[in-house]
């Protein structure tokens, strides 16, 4: 496990990456307070981002709330996303084992939209889409 924590509802989320053919697997899996374990969001990780876009991986089931992961090259230094109730989510970067990289992930009730997400380098610039 590579992170873990807790929605605002009391959610457990927990974020894992593991070795896989592709290189690694990232996922994230949810677990409401009573126990049930929602629908989970993953990707591959086929090498580390240099620079350049961060790949984005979205998802939700029928009934769990939503959520986002993010791998993010070494020049992000933060990223902040912005949902359609107007919240502003700062997100952790969490390093990945041996690579320059970065995964960031949000989990949000499923009844909400992202509407932007942003990514600033080590200086507070705001990096291109």
């Amino acid at each position: 496990m590579l992170a873990a924590g807790r929605t605002v509802e009391g959610d457990r989320w927990e974020l894992s990456v593991a070795p896989s053919s592709l290189g690694l697997t990232a996922s994230v899996a949810v677990t409401s307070v009573a126990g049930h374990r929602y629908w989970g969001t993953g990707c591959g990780l086929t090498g580390p981002l240099a620079t350049g876009p961060s790949v984005t991986t979205a998802g939700s089931d029928d009934s769990g709330p939503a959520t986002l992961l993010l791998q993010v090259p070494a020049d992000v230094r933060a990223v902040v996303v912005r949902l359609s109730d107007g919240t502003r989510e700062d997100l952790v970067l969490h390093p990945l084992p041996g690579r320059p990289d970065r995964l960031a992930v949000l989990v949000f009730p499923r009844h909400l939209d992202v509407h932007r997400i942003d990514r600033y380098d080590a200086t507070g610039a705001l990096l291109p889409d």
